[in-house]
C-alpha cells in the first residue's frame, strides 16, 4: 500500500502542475474547450485514485470541484476571474491535502468547507440539490456522469492485474465502477486461472478482465482510470471501431478460432482440425465436437464484433525511476569513464614503447608490436560504446526547463493581484533540456530574479500610460542551448535601473565608500551585495534585499555566470549562462608546476601567451596588454603556493567573471578534456575557488576550479577587479 501511496502523490504532483498550468491557459482563453475538457480529466483522475487508495477526504473534496467543471463543460456557467481564483485555491488546497497526509484535521475540513461553498455559489440552481439540515450541495458524486453529444468509439480492454494487487489496498471494483461511468459497457471477468480450491491464496488475485467500451471520451481517459496500477499489470487498450461510427462492422477481423487459441479455450491443433473437418459455421462446429462450451463461445463472438481492421498503433512506453537510481547510475558511468580512458592511455603509453623497440628490428618485437595493434580496435571500440553509453545516460537525466517555467506563470498572477499591477509573462525555449539538479536548484533563483522584475521593474498601469508605455507589461523568459551551455534570458520593459540611485543606495548601506571610482557595470553589479535594496518600504514582495545576492550565490554554485544589461527608462535584462548538467563537464586542462587544474570550457574566452613584455602594474595589482586593453589576471602558482620558478613564457587563459575578462596565468596548456565532477571531502568543500575534482586517465587527481569564486578569493580591498557581491 505505501508503494501505491507514494506513486499517487508523485502523479498528484504531476496532475495539479498541469492543472495551474492549464487554469492559467483557460484564464487567458476562455473559450478553449480543450483546455476545459483537459482540466476536468485531470480532476477526476485526482478523485477516483484518490479513493482507490484510501485518500477520501481528497477524493470527496475534488468531486465538488469536477462538478462545477462538469456544468463548465456543459457551458451552463461562463468562466470568470471568481472562478479561475476557486480552482486555483481548490489546487492548492489538494496539495494542502496531500502533505497532510491521512492525518487532516478540523482546519482542512473548514478550508474544504469554505471553498466547496464558494463553488456551490457559481453553480446553477437547477444543478444543485438540497441538503439534510437545510442549504444546498453539489450533485450526488455516486450519479452516473450525463451522456455526451459526440462520436462514439469502441475499445476492447484487457485488465490482468498483478496477482498481489489485493496487498496493496487497490480497490479492483471502484476501477470497474469508473469504466462503466465512461460509457456503455460490457465487461466480463475470466475465472479460467482460479486454481482448485485447497490451492487458492485468499490475498492473491486469479481473475483478469475482458472489457468492451464505447464512449465519446478519448483513449487517455481511460488508461487515467489505471493509471496507478498500470505499471504493474498487463493491460491493453485497442480501439476497435472509428469515432463515428455506432455499430460494430461486418467484416470481422480477427477471426473467431484466433480468438479462442488467444484466450487458450482451444488450441492450434484442435482449430486446424475443425476448420478441415467440418464445412459448416467453425462456431456451431467447436460447440458439437465439444471442444468450446456454448457460454464460451458466445463470449468470444461478443469480443469478436467489437474488433476492426483499425491497426493498434504502436505507443512509447515509458518507466518512472527514482532519481537515486539514475544518480546512481550517472557514478557508475563517471567510474566507467575514468577506467576507460586510464585504459587507452595505458594502451598508447605501450604501443609508443613497442615502436621503440622496433627500430631494433628484433623480430619478438614486430610479433608483440602486431598483436598489440590488433588491441587496439576493440580499445577504441570501448571508447566508442562508453561515449554513448555515457551520452544516454545523461539524457536519462536531462527534463524540459518549461517544468518550472509554467509556475512561474502564477507567481506573476498572484504578484500583480497584491500589486495592482498588469504584467504578461512570455517564455521561449521551453523544451530546452536541462540536467534534472541544475533545474532543482534554479527554481529559487528564477523566481527572485521575476519577482523583482515584476516588483521594482514594471510600475503601475497609470504610471506606464505616462511615459507612453503600454498599460500592460511583458517579462520575456528565455531559454536556450549554446554548445555545452543553457542560456537562460529574464527581460522586461519596465523603467530599467538608475546607476545613480544604486550608488546612492550603497553608499547609505556602508557597501561602497562615498569617493569609490566604479564604472556604470560595476554599479550595477552591486545589486547582487548581500542586504542592498532599492525599495523604500519592507513589503512582503520586496525591500529586505535577500532576494539577488542569493541569486549570485545559487548561479555560482552552478558553475554559472550571471550578465547584466541595462537601458534606464526602457528595460532590464539578466543573462544566466549555465553548463547543461553537473555530472560531467567539457574542461581545458592546464599545468602549474607538476599540477594540473581543469577549466570549465562554458566560462573561457580565448588562450594567449604571457610573456614579460605584456605585463604591466597598474594601481598596486597585475595587468596584461592583452587587445590593446589591460587585462587583470592572476597566477595559480602563487594561489596554490607552488614551489619552483615558472617557465620563461607562461599562458594566459581568458575568462568572463561577471561584467569583467579576468587572466588565470598557468605553466602550461595540456588541451581540451571532459572531466567527470567529483565531490571533495566535506572539510575542503566550502574552500573558494575549488567547485570539485576530477581523476585523470594516469589515477592522478586535477582540482576544478570556480572561476568566480577564485578571482574573488584573490581580490583585494584596494583593487575593484569586481563589485563587491558577498
Amino acid at each position: 500500500m505505501e508503494n501505491h501511496a507514494k506513486r499517487y502523490r508523485q502523479e498528484v504532483e504531476e496532475l495539479l502542475a498541469d492543472i495551474e498550468m492549464t487554469i492559467l491557459d483557460l484564464e487567458e482563453n476562455p473559450g478553449d474547450t480543450d483546455a476545459i475538457h483537459r482540466l476536468f480529466r485531470d480532476f477526476h483522475t485526482i478523485k477516483g485514485s484518490g479513493a482507490m487508495f484510501g485518500f477520501d477526504e481528497i477524493a470527496a473534496f475534488t468531486h465538488h470541484v469536477e462538478a462545477v467543471l462538469d456544468v463548465l463543460r456543459e457551458g451552463k456557467i461562463a468562466i470568470s476571474t471568481r472562478l479561475i481564483d476557486l480552482i486555483l485555491s481548490s489546487r492548492d488546497h489538494i496539495q494542502a491535502l496531500m502533505e497532510a497526509g491521512h492525518e487532516t484535521g478540523h482546519t482542512t475540513s473548514r478550508q474544504s468547507r469554505k471553498i466547496i461553498d464558494a463553488l456551490s455559489s457559481l453553480m446553477p440552481e437547477e444543478c444543485l440539490l438540497p441538503e439534510e439540515g437545510g442549504g444546498f450541495s453539489i450533485e450526488d458524486p455516486s450519479a452516473p456522469p450525463p451522456s455526451r453529444k459526440g462520436d462514439f468509439t469502441s475499445y476492447r480492454i484487457s485488465f490482468a492485474p498483478h496477482k498481489d494487487i489485493f496487498k496493496s489496498g487497490v480497490r479492483i471494483l471502484l476501477l470497474l465502477q469508473e469504466i462503466r461511468d465512461l460509457g456503455s459497457c460490457f465487461i466480463r471477468a475470466v475465472i479460467q486461472d482460479i486454481p482448485i480450491l485447497e490451492d487458492i491464496d485468499p490475498e492473491h488475485c486469479y481473475l483478469r478482465w475482458e472489457i468492451f467500451l464505447t464512449t465519446t471520451h478519448p483513449q487517455n481517459a481511460i488508461e487515467d482510470v489505471f493509471i496507478f496500477v498500470a505499471e504493474e499489470s498487463r493491460l491493453e487498450i485497442v480501439p476497435v471501431i472509428p469515432g463515428g461510427r455506432r455499430e460494430p462492422p461486418e467484416d470481422l477481423f480477427p477471426r473467431l478460432g484466433e480468438i479462442l487459441i488467444a484466450r487458450g479455450d482451444a488450441s492450434p491443433e484442435e482449430v486446424g482440425r475443425i476448420l478441415n473437418e467440418f464445412q459448416e459455421s467453425i462456431g456451431g462446429a467447436f460447440v458439437r465436437s465439444g471442444i468450446v462450451a456454448p457460454d464460451r463461445l458466445r463470449s468470444a463472438r461478443d469480443f469478436q464484433r467489437g474488433v476492426s481492421k483499425c491497426q493498434k498503433q504502436k505507443e512509447k512506453s515509458s518507466i518512472r525511476i527514482s532519481s537515486e537510481k539514475l544518480d546512481r547510475l550517472i557514478n557508475l558511468v563517471g567510474e566507467l569513464i575514468i577506467n576507460q580512458s586510464h585504459l587507452t592511455r595505458s594502451v598508447y603509453e605501450i604501443e609508443n614503447l613497442l615502436e621503440e623497440e622496433e627500430e631494433s628490428r628484433s623480430e619478438p618485437a614486430e610479433v608483440i608490436l602486431q598483436g598489440w595493434k590488433d588491441i587496439l580496435k576493440p580499445v577504441e571500440n570501448l571508447e566508442r560504446l562508453t561515449d554513448s553509453f555515457r551520452d544516454c545516460a545523461l539524457e536519462m537525466r536531462m527534463i524540459p526547463i518549461g517544468t518550472i517555467f509554467g509556475g512561474f506563470r502564477r507567481l506573476v498572477r498572484d504578484l500583480c493581484g497584491e500589486l495592482g499591477k498588469a504584467v504578461d509573462l512570455v517564455t521561449e525555449g521551453a523544451e530546452t533540456a536541462l540536467d534534472k539538479t541544475v533545474i532543482e536548484r534554479l527554481k529559487d533563483p528564477l523566481m527572485h530574479l521575476i519577482r523583482n522584475c515584476v516588483s521594482h521593474g514594471i510600475r503601475s498601469p497609470e504610471v506606464r500610460e505616462k511615459f507612453g508605455k503600454s498599460r500592460r507589461g511583458k517579462i520575456l523568459l528565455r531559454a536556450e542551448q549554446m554548445g555545452s551551455t543553457v542560456s537562460i534570458t529574464i527581460e522586461d520593459d519596465g523603467m530599467g535601473m538608475d546607476p545613480a540611485l544604486i550608488r546612492k543606495k550603497a553608499v547609505e548601506k556602508g557597501l561602497i565608500p562615498a569617493d569609490a571610482n566604479l564604472t556604470e557595470s560595476q554599479i550595477l553589479y552591486l545589486i547582487f551585495s548581500p542586504g542592498f535594496s532599492t525599495a523604500d518600504q519592507v513589503t512582503q514582495v520586496s525591500g529586505r534585499g535577500v532576494g539577488m545576492d542569493v541569486v549570485k550565490q545559487q548561479i555560482d554554485t552552478l558553475g554559472g555566470t550571471v550578465t547584466i544589461d541595462n537601458e534606464k527608462g526602457k528595460s532590464f535584462r539578466v543573462t544566466l549562462t549555465l553548463p547543461l548538467t553537473l555530472a560531467i563537464i567539457e574542461g581545458l586542462m592546464i599545468r602549474a608546476g607538476e599540477n594540473r587544474f581543469v577549466l570549465p570550457i562554458a566560462q573561457l574566452e580565448e588562450c594567449l601567451e604571457l610573456t614579460p613584455e605584456i605585463v604591466r602594474i597598474r594601481d598596486g595589482g597585475r595587468m596584461a596588454l592583452c587587445r590593446e586593453a589591460l587585462l587583470p589576471f592572476v597566477r595559480l602558482r602563487e594561489i596554490f603556493d607552488i614551489k619552483g620558478a615558472p617557465p620563461e613564457i607562461e599562458h594566459l587563459v581568458v575568462a568572463r567573471v561577471e561584467h569583467l575578462r579576468v587572466g588565470i596565468a598557468a605553466d602550461e596548456i595540456l588541451g581540451n578534456i571532459q572531466t567527470v565532477i567529483k565531490s571533495l571531502n566535506r572539510i575542503y568543500r566550502d574552500i573558494q575557488g575549488i567547485s570539485g575534482a576530477t581523476i585523470l586517465g594516469d589515477g592522478t587527481v586535477a582540482l576544478i576550479i570556480d572561476v568566480p569564486g577564485l578571482i574573488r578569493s584573490t581580490q583585494r580591498d584596494d583593487i575593484p577587479l569586481f563589485s563587491r557581491s558577498g
